[in-house]
């Protein structure tokens, strides 16, 4: 079954996308979306739309930013209402992954 996946670092004034493999197993980057201001998301959200169409993606995981103290900072609210948003307006579920000590 294939079944690609839409990687996502939100940050305050960049996401970063990567793409899984059709079977899921790698992920490749893809590009950088960057915006001006961090409450601009409007062409951020549409571009993000096209690569799910593009890539046929089937679910997305975005970064979940917790502190290393395993405290939640303002990134992580920020980002938890960028996910709500992503589901509303994508229909497909975003799965959030601790993204402490990775790369």
């Amino acid at each position: 079954m294939n079944q690609r996946i839409i990687g996502l670092d939100y940050g305050s004034k960049t996401v970063g996308v990567a793409v899984s493999d059709p079977l899921g197993f790698t992920a490749q980057g893809l590009e950088t979306i960057t915006r001006k201001d961090e409450n601009k998301l409007r062409k951020t959200y549409a571009r993000i739309e096209a690569l799910i169409r593009e890539y046929e993606a089937e679910k997305i995981v975005l970064g979940y930013p917790k502190n290393m103290n395993d405290t939640m900072g303002p990134r992580v609210e920020a980002t938890l209402e960028f996910k709500e948003k992503l589901e509303r307006r994508t229909g497909l579920p975003v799965h959030t992954f601790d993204e402490r000590l990775t790369t």
